[in-house]
């Protein structure tokens, strides 16, 4: 073999050979575990009445186990529960008046009606009689103008009368006006949009556990005076608890939500707890401050949450440190 061919066959296979040597490494590190450390978290819920008031019982205390929908603290409702009486007196009110005026008038109340016009009918009858003797007795100069004008104008209030006596009577007859009724039924509809809104009211003045978990914090006693939106309870779900960790950028591709991990801590050096990818941050940050060495802050990670999966019995307190192993993505 001719030297140059000689150095020329070397050379390619001394590039061939690293070519292979960094493909092994690379993929030694792709298949390399994730490892982070972070701490036990779980979601808590700052609990607070949405009106301002005097609270007047504050049920539990820290640490005691409460149920979803628990009665944890009340405020004094005494004008609360006045309104709602209300409230309800004037639904009631604009109610039977409904019902009245769809059920229409009383047979008693058109007989009443019906005597009415008989006796106005009647008395217009009387006053035409009487008109028509004075007109022909004035016709013979028998009587003044003026007692004439007196005739006449006894007649028209007659007639009036007669009037209003049958359209009062076609009232009871046919009922209501439907414009009357729609009316009415509008005061219905808002007299319970009243009760409904003193109901919340009254609501607000109670705080219910929205979750099942433990008192952490009582923030107020009974008695005091708190604004709307003031913590009163802090409640944590232990059922909900995660390790937050930060994974380098250049290993994030190694990670996927649902991925499998394995959590250690020292309060349990001989159990290896597992989680699942829960959380992925979509854009990349410094590594927090809390991290000790200067190189590390500098380096940009993403914020990964792990969800704790099989720990029963809750050994893992929010709080604790813990280690958590990524395994390599399949």
């Amino acid at each position: 073999m001719k030297p140059r061919v000689r150095v020329a066959a070397i050379a390619a296979l001394v590039v061939a050979l690293l070519l292979a040597l960094a493909w092994l490494l690379r993929r030694s590190g792709n298949d390399e575990a994730i490892r982070a450390s972070g701490t036990v978290e779980a979601r808590e819920a700052d609990l607070a009445f949405p009106r301002p008031g005097r609270i007047a019982e504050v049920a539990v205390e820290e640490g005691d186990r409460v149920e979803a929908g628990a009665t944890l603290a009340t405020l004094e409702d005494a004008p609360l529960q006045g309104a709602l009486g209300q409230a309800r007196a004037q639904a009631a009110a604009a109610a039977a008046r409904l019902a009245e005026l769809e059920s229409g008038f009383r047979p008693e109340e058109i007989a009443q009606g019906e005597a009415a016009l008989a006796a106005a009918t009647e008395r217009l009858e009387t006053a035409a009689r009487e008109l028509e003797r004075s007109r022909a007795l004035h016709a013979g100069q028998a009587i003044a103008r003026r007692q004439l004008e007196q005739a006449e104008a006894a007649h028209a209030a007659a007639a009036a009368e007669a009037r209003r006596a049958a359209e009062q009577l076609s009232i009871l007859r046919h009922g209501p006006r439907r414009e009357q009724v729609a009316a009415q039924r509008a005061l219905v509809d808002q007299a319970e949009a009243g009760v409904r809104q003193a109901e919340a009211g009254l609501d607000d003045a109670v705080i219910r556990a929205p979750i099942a978990g433990v008192v952490t914090v009582r923030h107020r006693d009974p008695g005091e005076t708190v604004p709307a939106g003031a913590p009163v309870v802090t409640v944590m779900d232990l059922d909900d608890r995660w390790v937050r960790i930060f994974v380098r950028e250049d290993a994030i591709g190694r990670v996927q939500l649902g991925q499998r991990t394995g959590i250690e801590s020292d309060s349990w050096p001989d159990r290896v707890f597992t989680g699942e990818v829960s959380f992925i941050a979509q854009e990349a940050e410094f590594t927090p401050s809390n991290v000790q060495t200067r190189e590390e802050r500098v380096k940009l990670v993403y914020e990964v949450k792990v969800r704790i999966v099989d720990d029963p019995d809750r050994a893992l307190k929010p709080g604790t440190p813990a280690d958590v192993r990524l395994s390599p993505a399949p």
